[in-house]
Formats: structure tokens, C-alpha cells, sequence
């Protein structure tokens, strides 16, 4: 590689080999994934928040309400 894409001038050259390189994204987070993680830390919130007001109510355990939170953390990990 000789030049990055966000850059306007040419940088050292590096070779690799294809098998070096691993798939994904590296450096600054993308919009797209940034946003991901707030609608995921939203809806984890809102799993939890649920479970709180049914234990509070009386209505699940705590135990119940730590395998709730578990199964909707999992799944949203999906």
C-alpha cells in the first residue's frame, strides 16, 4: 500500500501477504457502527429497565430476572 485512501500524499510502501490480513475495519469507528451500538445500549436498557420494574412488582425473582437479562444481552449479540 502505498497511499491511504483519506490521504493526499504517498506513504511508505508495505508489503503482505493477502493471508496477513485480517477482515474488518481498523481505526476510527464507522457511523454506521457507532449508531449500531447505541440502538444495542438502548434496547439493552430498555431488557433491563423491564426486568427492574417486574422484580420491583413482584411479578419474576431476581434469579429470573438475571435470566432474562442474560437471554436479551444474547440476543441481541445475534
Amino acid at each position: 500500500m502505498d497511499k491511504a485512501a483519506f490521504e493526499s500524499h504517498d506513504g511508505e510502501v508495505a508489503n503482505f501477504l493477502p493471508g496477513d490480513l485480517e477482515p474488518g475495519h481498523v481505526g476510527t469507528p464507522r457511523n454506521s457502527d457507532r449508531m449500531n451500538d447505541a440502538f444495542t445500549a438502548l434496547k439493552l436498557a430498555a431488557g433491563t429497565d423491564l426486568v427492574a420494574v417486574a422484580m420491583e412488582a413482584d411479578i419474576i425473582s431476581a434469579e429470573q430476572g438475571e435470566q432474562i437479562k442474560a437471554a436479551w444481552a444474547s440476543h441481541l449479540q445475534s
